[in-house]
């Protein structure tokens, strides 16, 4: 039986000399993982790469339980991600969050809209910073985690006052360096709540 469904490329890696692991985010099945055939002949467009958006074709195996693609129709390519080393990095943390968690995330519609406005913004040059930080506070608010009540009192009044403003503005194609680093620290404050206050996997 042959299912279509529309997906954006969290990781990619090899499975032995013939296929290709994805693990996909889609608004029908979540995250999920997936083997797609390595073409004889690379074509750029059937090719996944990290951070596309694609339309696929999907047989399960008859076990049932592993799908794989058997057409890839690239609908957006990311590629400005991997020109900046800082997107690129901050894009693959949420992007490892994601993959990491997948059983944890919330409901699918609303965490595909989130990851591709990420992405978007990633691919876009927006600084990267804002864009992660937002993106984790999102996360953890669909979630149902607590963040507001109990995060938020724990950032001393300068920090506070930052995080409010980055969360009620777009965010911007750049910070000077002090307002980057003060978004850094906040972010890592961040993280170091979600480790010790959620069960969500923080990777390395």
């Amino acid at each position: 039986m042959l299912e279509q469904e529309d997906v954006l490329v969290l990781k990619t890696e090899p499975s032995g000399e013939s296929f290709l692991k994805l693990h996909l985010l889609s608004i029908e099945s979540g995250i999920f993982l997936c083997l797609k055939r390595r073409p004889k002949q690379a074509h750029t467009s059937t090719t996944p790469d990290l951070f596309d958006r694609a339309a696929l074709i999907l047989e399960r195996s008859q076990q049932g339980n592993m799908r794989f693609v058997k057409e890839y129709q690239l609908t957006q390519r990311r590629e400005q991600i991997g020109q900046n080393y800082h997107s690129l990095r901050h894009a693959c943390r949420l992007s490892a969050l994601l993959v990491a968690n997948a059983t944890h995330m919330p409901e699918s519609e609303r965490l595909f809209s989130l990851t591709e406005r990420a992405l978007n913004a990633f691919a876009a040059g927006k600084a990267p910073e804002v864009v992660l930080f937002k993106s984790l506070y999102l996360l953890l608010k669909d979630e149902g985690y607590p963040v507001r009540e109990s995060w938020w009192p724990t950032l001393h009044d300068e920090w506070r006052r930052h995080a409010r403003q980055l969360l009620r503005e777009p965010a911007p194609a750049r910070q000077e360096q002090a307002a980057q680093k003060s978004c850094e620290r906040i972010e890592q404050h961040l993280s170091q709540w979600m480790r010790y206050n959620t069960d969500l996997i923080l990777p390395d």
